[in-house]
């Protein structure tokens, strides 16, 4: 055991403010573990409300987990040092239930070395009486969670802030069973509720081709399908951070969710698709959350899919004030953008906004359901220029189903005519002002209309990027920041893979998360996963979820997002 990494781990837990520590005896031990930094899980909000809602309970001691920082590793290793919890800095196999908080695919590598790294055998066939029951939850859980399903004890598909208690009732249920079958007992209490998904009760069966035959139910114990977890009255959680601390992103400032869900239907958005139906917190329950926030903190960042889109968002904004906090936002749309939010944003001291206009012309808009015109585009620089904020971060994507090159051109194009409407002249009388163009790679994601599409070929994904980086060179107020595309094709395969990637995830994990190498010694096709566009009869990895989602609609929507006569500005209207 190292006393180093104890010692950093108690610093972490000296630096934060709003800690919970209980004591354990007696009590039903939970791990929540974030597979990335501390910095990163720190700044998730549905971390944060999971680890309150567990540690609200009086018969639970909830700590937290998270996967070492890059210096660190040599020390874990060194040292045979497993990972420890923040709050008693315990070994992850001293807990009853383990639970994995997921949210992004490129996660799911860690999740298996923190396991090894645990001495938890990876595997939930080989896990034993004496094992932690390992679980999942978060967005990925209920995305598609195959290609993690074979580490898995038991999945949670959808919103966790009621299930985590049945959960425990679990555990608590199997008090009476010896120690031999208390594992077991708690994983067959789990497949009577609604929503968990216990994958060792399923069996994946594939074609003569590769392809997906089904995932079936092995008995009557489980449901053939099981029906997402979803909350039916918000106000009944707040979803706040209560942490604060300076080592995460947004450690600065209290997260507080304004609402689950968004009803754009943009054809390439998971978060818009899954947590429907749209539910907003009312403003008498933010108002109260507002009030408990002002007592602790000065500024708060508002949480929400399209935060803009709140139907309130004046009055909200009004509360904040009269509060005396400032607020931030991560990301505007340009067609909800108000003179009133703008300003309230600038008295706060904003000198930087965000909109993401997902791609350069309003053809691709279209095709995307992304129905926003240049003008808006422009309108909102302008509005931005009239109350002296001077700068701006655009999101852009590429590879997106129909681009074309002019597309891809537009894109440097569309950022120079934005920034000419942005800026303002300085006393020197140079132009004030700067643009950030945030370009990643499209991923089909289930759930979505382009859930058939393919991926993009990475080489491609490369010569756009050039194409974008070439032409704003042009002016140099432009900076282009993009992600790798090969990491976005690792993220395509997660995404879209089946429970046959587990075994590139291992071969990952147990090479130290050489994903590169495991990709060149895996036996499996990773083009097969991402490259083809997928038939309207085949079967999906994720089909025997039932997330709220409509399979023929989705297929409707990507019909029409080939249509021809998505050309006319009235189709926008799908």
């Amino acid at each position: 055991m190292s006393w180093k990494l104890k010692e950093k781990a108690q610093a972490l837990v000296a630096s934060e403010e709003g800690v919970t520590r209980k004591d354990w005896g007696g009590r039903v031990r939970v791990a929540l573990v974030y597979p990335n930094t501390y910095a990163v899980g720190m700044s998730n909000l549905g971390f944060q409300t999971i680890y309150d809602h567990l540690n609200a309970l009086p018969h639970v001691v909830c700590e937290r987990v998270f996967f070492p920082d890059a210096e660190d590793l040599d020390e874990h290793v060194r040292t045979g040092t497993p990972p420890l919890s923040l709050e008693s800095q315990r070994p992850l196999v001293d807990f009853d239930l383990v639970g994995f908080s997921i949210t992004y695919e490129g996660d799911y590598i860690n999740t298996v070395r923190l396991l090894t790294m645990a001495g938890i055998p990876p595997r939930a066939a080989d896990r034993g009486p004496g094992d932690p029951v390992v679980l999942m939850g978060g967005v990925c859980a209920f995305s598609n969670p195959e290609p993690l399903a074979p580490f898995m004890d038991a999945i949670v598909v959808g919103e966790g802030e009621e299930v985590v208690g049945e959960i425990v009732a679990a555990w608590l249920a199997g008090a009476e069973a010896d120690g031999a079958d208390r594992r077991a007992r708690t994983i067959e209490r789990l497949k009577a509720l609604a929503g968990v998904y216990v994958p060792s009760a399923y069996r994946a069966d594939y074609g003569p081709e590769g392809r997906l035959l089904g995932v079936t139910a092995l008995d009557d114990t489980v449901p053939a399908v099981v029906v997402k977890r979803r909350l039916k009255d918000v106000n009944r959680f707040e979803t706040r951070s209560s942490l604060r601390t300076p080592k995460a992103e947004y450690g600065h400032m209290e997260l507080l969710e304004v609402g689950k869900g968004c009803g754009r239907g943009c054809r390439f958005c998971l978060e818009g698709q899954v947590y429907r139906p749209v539910r907003h917190r009312s403003l008498d329950a933010l108002r109260e959350s507002v009030r408990r926030i002002a007592g602790q903190s000065k500024r708060v960042g508002l949480v929400g899919a399209c935060v803009s889109d709140y139907p309130w968002i004046g009055e909200l904004m009004k509360i904040l004030e009269d509060n005396g906090v400032e607020v931030s936002i991560s990301s505007l749309r340009a067609d909800s953008l108000t003179e009133d939010l703008v300003a309230s944003l600038q008295r706060g001291g904003h000198r930087t906004l965000t909109m993401a206009p997902e791609a350069g012309t309003e053809r691709l808009r279209r095709v995307i359901r992304k129905a926003i015109t240049d003008a808006q585009l422009y309108e909102a620089c302008d509005l931005l220029r009239r109350y002296g904020i001077p700068n701006l971060k655009c999101y852009f994507m590429i590879g997106l189903p129909t681009e074309t090159r002019q597309d891809v051109e537009a894109i440097p194009d569309l950022a120079a005519r934005l920034l000419d409407r942005l800026q303002v002249r300085g006393p020197d009388g140079r132009p004030f002002g700067k643009l950030t163009l945030s370009i990643s790679s499209f991923v089909p994601k289930p759930w979505t209309p382009f859930q058939w599409a393919a991926f993009d070929d990475p080489r491609e994904l490369e010569a756009k990027l050039e194409i974008i980086k070439r032409g704003a060179r042009r002016l140099d107020t432009i900076r282009v920041v993009h992600e790798n595309p090969r990491e976005a094709a690792l993220q395509a395969l997660l995404a879209r893979g089946d429970r046959r990637v587990a075994e590139f995830i291992e071969l990952a994990a147990g090479l130290g998360g050489d994903w590169r190498r495991a990709l060149r010694e895996w036996d499996g096709d990773a083009a097969f996963f991402t490259r083809r566009v997928r038939d309207a009869a085949e079967v999906l990895p994720w089909d025997h979820f039932d997330v709220g989602v409509k399979r023929a609609g989705l297929r409707r929507e990507w019909e029409r997002a080939h249509e021809a006569d998505l050309a006319a500005p009235a189709a926008a209207a799908g």
